[in-house]
């Protein structure tokens, strides 16, 4: 649920329509039931011309998907199967990976996982191979996800992307929302060193620049490499749930065994019901999975005390997330609710004090001594309330004044810049009048001493005509 609910970013009408749509999807194309029922026999034919699949996990322990998108070859892989078919090859993955190699990878990594790091490598991709076809079955492969799959990318590298396809994602991205482009990153040639930080080189293949080299037939993409492949992590999805537990240290002498218990029906809660998050374990269970690695202590039936005492803990826990999801889907109404309560019960209070004597007088206490209790809770929801709704009540747009006060200072300063231009204009003129000035001078002097120079010669005599 709280996927759904990041996905319509926390507004309860849109995520409960997303959420009554996807319970009638997975009713009307069977999906509870697509891992026993569908077959894929031609998926070795369609990882020859589509390599794809699951290897390792990163540092974090998220599983670790990997495409080699640039060796598809959409034209033979419309060959060997068919969109329907490979829609739901495509479910069945998703419905694996919730069923097993979340909770696998959650065991291993002690912490809740529920999204994968994806790797695609784009090398050699031809944007004119991919016909209308392979533009459908991405665009329905891409909304199947969205709607019914959300929030399930922790984060994305493409690799060897060229120039083209860096300016395409600089251009798509705009139109993306900023929390799904901030979990893209596109890398070119040199992405090895980005990929190390996220991911060990033993859980990276190395065409990809690790170190494994899977000896299986068809390399590393068809082992489906991972702690959901191990033999006591698979004894643990087999036998239906998958317990561990941890050694705490405490102050104390005794020491303290916090239990964590991982369902793998509490897994698919997500797509039935809110349901099976924590169930009670039974004795043969718990027997069974503390003879694993993951077990420190023995809880066995012999010590009836323990026993009992887990029923109670994992009832209450259980009744506890039951009402924190009740009171998280009422909390929108529950102000309004406690507050029409509390004028009921004055009123109610009111006609009892009228008509009983002293018996009224202790019932009235009472009353006060509930709304004393109850005062503080409903106020402070209220004023939460308050404050959603007044954020909620905010424009998104800038006020009409404001706007209209800035385009009157753009108005004016590109009046100014038309000012400015014809100052420049006038100046340059004015210049250009000087030289004009300065040249008409200098022909002038020039002129004026040439005519010096003539009459004085013309004017000189000498001073013996004869001679």
């Amino acid at each position: 649920m709280t996927r759904f609910l990041k996905a319509r970013k926390f507004v309860l009408d849109k995520t409960i329509q997303m959420w009554e749509d996807m319970l009638n999807w997975r009713k009307e194309c069977r999906v509870d039931t697509i891992i026993q029922d569908f077959v894929y026999d031609e998926y070795e034919e369609v990882q020859h011309c589509y390599p794809h699949g699951y290897h390792g996990v990163d540092k974090q322990g998220h599983p670790v998907y990997i495409e080699r998108i640039g060796k598809i070859d959409p034209a033979k892989l419309m060959k060997v199967t068919t969109v329907e078919r490979f829609l739901k090859y495509h479910v069945q993955g998703f419905e694996k990976a919730f069923m097993e190699k979340f909770p696998a990878s959650s065991i291993a990594a002690k912490r809740h996982i529920d999204c994968t790091t994806t790797i695609l490598d784009v090398q050699g991709l031809n944007w004119m191979s991919f016909g209308k076809v392979a533009h459908d079955l991405v665009m329905r492969m891409q909304k199947i996800d969205g709607d019914n799959y959300p929030e399930t990318l922790h984060q994305m590298y493409i690799v060897n992307a060229g120039s083209g396809f860096k300016l395409l994602w600089n251009t798509a991205k705009g139109f993306l929302d900023p929390r799904t482009t901030a979990k893209i990153h596109v890398l070119g040639n040199k992405f090895h060193n980005k990929l190390l930080e996220i991911i060990d080189p033993s859980q990276l293949p190395e065409f990809l620049g690790g170190t494994c080299s899977c000896p299986n037939d068809g390399g590393c993409l068809r082992s489906d490499k991972g702690p959901w492949n191990t033999p006591e992590m698979m004894k643990l999805m087999h036998s239906g749930d998958a317990l561990y537990l941890r050694k705490t240290e405490s102050s104390s002498e005794n020491d303290n065994l916090e239990v964590k218990i991982f369902s793998t029906k509490g897994w698919m809660s997500g797509h039935n019901s809110m349901h099976g998050i924590i169930e009670p374990e039974n004795s043969a269970r718990i027997e069974e999975a503390s003879s694993t690695n993951d077990v420190t202590r023995d809880i066995t039936p012999r010590n009836p005390g323990k026993k009992f005492v887990q029923h109670v803990i994992s009832f209450v826990v259980h009744f506890v997330l039951k009402l924190l999801a009740c009171i998280y889907f009422l909390v929108p109404g529950l102000g309004r609710f406690l507050e029409a309560q509390d004028s009921k019960k004055q009123t109610e209070n009111q006609s009892n004090c009228q008509m009983a004597g002293s018996g009224s007088l202790e019932n009235g206490t009472l009353t006060d001594a509930e709304e004393v209790s109850l005062h503080p809770c409903w106020q402070r929801l209220q004023h939460l309330e308050n404050l959603v709704t007044e954020l909620y009540n905010k424009p998104t747009k800038i006020p009409p004044e404001k706007e209209d006060m800035l385009l009157e200072s753009l108005n004016r300063i590109k009046s100014i810049e038309q000012d400015l231009q014809r100052t420049k204009k006038a100046l340059l003129a004015t210049a250009s009048k000087q030289v004009e000035l300065a040249e008409s001078l200098e022909h002038l002097k020039e002129s004026n001493l040439a005519g010096t120079y003539s009459c004085w010669r013309r004017n000189y005599k000498p001073l013996n005509p004869g001679r």
